[in-house]
């Protein structure tokens, strides 16, 4: 790390006496914002006094009223429902309050990131472009203001790209990921694809492993000297405890035989700094470190897990590798104990970190199973078209480039697979199989691991309701509901990637449909039980918001294979409900996923036929989000023709997450599958 003029650690002030940016944010406030007091904050409470203004690159958002009021609809609405997996409460109201705000109430996307925007450019447009999108999208106009931004954004990364200086800050990392999560909001896989993997560029350039020692040292040495001071103060009573540390408590506490078995890798403590730096192997640090060093790593390891989310999520929709190599990961741990309460953003790192294990698997071994198809031949109805692709969605690795700024690596998009080469079959085979039982096990140990207080509640403390998949789940927090979606869709991607199962997503959903009802049920539940009925709200608060976006993508894996007609009808209407309510365009995606395949699945005979309820509330005719309908309309009128159908460019996105990987209608599109590796 870089040397700094910061205070040193040993001379530590509290958040209280350094931190003034509230007061600062305050004053320069025309008017103040509403803070909303005692009322509830919901996505359309400032959306329809923002949809006409122009954006200016040279406004600064608290001198221009209308941008202000786009930056202040990132702090109250947008930033919260960006992540529930984060170390502070969602809370921006003590922004608006005039005075300084204790470290336990700044929040990563209310507070640490809005206010380093006011001095990176990159990172305030990709607020600004994020914030207008959803309102836009809230509002059913074009988003043209937020396109502005968000190519002003893309000139101020790529400018900071080529500084060395600027490259890794956590400032243009924010930047990279907040127009990646734009393009998941957008609805745009390639684009989403093409930011991640300038943001693994950017990651690959920070130590994370000599930080993560040098942090843990840190908090180890506090500990030592945290046990020796009294714990009473003069009057006799327990001192209360004040967390003014950027890193979490007990983060030095971290479980090195749990990693292992999550990771499967031999993992030290002396890698992850637990050893005292004289009996360490590594080399010591050459600086000093300061409270900036610290807040910079927290940022940092704050934005490599929400990367690694992203990137474990696309790695299963496109059933490509990892863009981040998994041997990368552990360089910076989890950022809490597992099973905290108070920490359940460190319980979701650690399911990240299993998920990614088993999205690099998966994706890895899928080069085995087409040789082993390939020695075996076609079974019997499956005939042998090289249009199959492994994902969910179809990917073209070689397509996806990084964006502008960055230099293009000898690789592009790591390939889920490469050109089979003197494969050993019957050892690759034997040695998948003991990767996906150790992966198996580590699912178990995992959830042995989470404690009573991440169970489910009991009916006599929330009495649950009959839904199509049970009765509702309900958790004590929206937060560990989301663990367990992940958890019960991890599940459920674990045994499709089993080394039996074929290289083809959709196939191996149907085949291992009967081991995954059980797992596609709970997240039905647990879904449900988030919010009994939305049909009907015309708002949502931005808490209840955050948990609606993170059930969209389990119930996507466990919605394909939902036989029950009133399963079906359900998901549906709650993928287009919480697109009308949040503006999150990937649920309309889904949506129009989940239809089509079972569609599909009814026309091969693999399933019950489907038909749109007369009363599901859906985008209004002429909808771009239908096109996806009339591409299965013209397979069904040409069925038997061998002509091809040419997609036009703007319809090729909801083909891909409409029809999902069968055979039958790729043999009629013009889509080439991937079939190599330029790792």
């Amino acid at each position: 790390m870089a040397e700094s003029d910061d205070v040193l650690i040993s001379e530590r002030r509290t958040s209280l006496d350094f931190n003034e940016f509230g007061v600062v944010a305050f004053q320069r406030l025309d008017q103040p914002y509403d803070t909303f007091g005692t009322q509830t904050r919901t996505f359309a409470a400032f959306a329809s006094d923002l949809t006409t203004y122009e954006p200016s690159p040279s406004n600064s958002p608290l001198n221009d009223k209308q941008i202000a009021g786009v930056f202040w609809h990132f702090v109250n609405v947008t930033g919260p429902s960006i992540s529930m997996y984060e170390r502070y409460p969602i809370d921006p109201s003590p922004i608006f309050q005039g005075q300084p705000i204790p470290k336990s109430r700044q929040h990563i996307w209310t507070y640490t990131f809005p206010i380093l925007s006011f001095t990176h450019p990159a990172l305030l447009h990709a607020i600004l472009a994020i914030a207008s999108l959803q309102v836009a999208k809230l509002q059913a106009v074009p988003p043209t203001a937020s396109l502005k931004h968000y190519h002003l954004a893309l000139r101020r990364i790529a400018r900071n790209v080529g500084r060395p200086a600027r490259r890794a800050q956590p400032a243009n990392l924010a930047a990279t990921l907040v127009l990646a999560f734009y393009e998941v909001w957008n609805s745009d896989h390639d684009k989403w694809s093409r930011h991640l993997l300038g943001a693994r560029l950017i990651i690959k350039e920070v130590p994370f492993a000599e930080m993560t020692r040098a942090m843990m040292r840190i908090k180890c040495q506090q500990r030592i000297q945290e046990a020796h001071q009294p714990q009473m103060d003069a009057f006799g009573m327990f001192a209360a405890y004040e967390e003014t540390s950027p890193l979490h408590k007990d983060w030095d506490l971290l479980d090195v035989p749990l990693l292992r078995e999550v990771t499967g890798r031999d993992i030290s403590f002396d890698e992850l700094g637990m050893i005292p730096e004289e009996r360490s192997a590594y080399p010591r640090s050459r600086f000093q470190q300061t409270d900036k060093d610290m807040e910079n790593y927290q940022q940092l390891s704050d934005l490599f897990w929400w990367y690694c989310k992203q990137d474990v999520y696309q790695s299963v929709l496109g059933g490509t590798r990892l863009f981040l190599d998994y041997d990368a990961w552990i360089q910076c741990p989890p950022r809490a104990p597992i099973g905290r309460l108070d920490a359940i953003y460190g319980t979701y790192d650690h399911l990240m970190l299993l998920l990614g294990r088993l999205a690099n698997f998966a994706s890895k071994d899928l080069r085995r199973k087409r040789e082993a198809l390939k020695t075996a031949g076609p079974g019997p109805g499956r005939g042998g078209s090289p249009g199959m692709f492994p994902g969910m969605v179809p990917r073209h690795p070689e397509t996806i480039t990084v964006p502008m700024g960055f230099t293009p690596p000898r690789e592009t998009s790591p390939s889920s697979d490469g050109t089979p080469e003197n494969i050993d079959l019957d050892a690759s085979t034997a040695e998948a199989y003991r990767e996906w039982e150790g992966i198996k096990r580590a699912f178990e140990i995992l959830r042995s691991h989470f404690g009573p207080e991440f169970e489910a509640l009991g009916t006599d403390v929330y009495p649950a309701r009959a839904t199509p998949f049970g009765l509702a789940a309900h958790y004590r927090t929206y937060s560990i509901a989301g663990v367990w979606m992940n958890y019960y869709m991890g599940l459920i991607v674990l045994h499709r990637a089993h080394p039996t199962m074929p290289p083809v997503a959709m196939v191996a959903a149907g085949i291992s449909a009967r081991t995954t009802a059980s797992y596609c049920m709970e997240v039905g539940r647990i879904a449900a039980g988030l919010e009994e009925n939305i049909a009907h709200l015309a708002n949502v608060s931005t808490l209840m918001a955050a948990a609606l976006i993170e059930c969209c993508f389990p119930l996507f894996v466990a919605g394909i294979q939902y036989h029950d007609d009133f399963q079906r009808q359900w998901l549906i209407q709650r993928l287009h409900d919480i697109a009308r309510l949040t503006g999150w365009q990937s649920a309309r995606q889904i949506a129009v996923g989940c239809e089509s395949s079972w569609t599909k699945a009814a026309q091969l005979g693999r399933g019950p036929p489907y038909a749109r309820s007369v009363n599901l509330n859906v985008d209004p005719p002429g909808s771009v989000w239908v096109n996806a309908r009339r591409i299965d309309k013209r397979i069904q009128e040409i069925n038997g023709d061998e002509s091809k159908i040419v997609l036009a460019k703007g319809e090729k996105a909801s083909y891909a997450m409409g029809l999902l990987a069968v055979e039958h209608d790729l043999e009629k599109l013009d889509l080439d599958a991937s079939e190599h590796d330029r790792r």
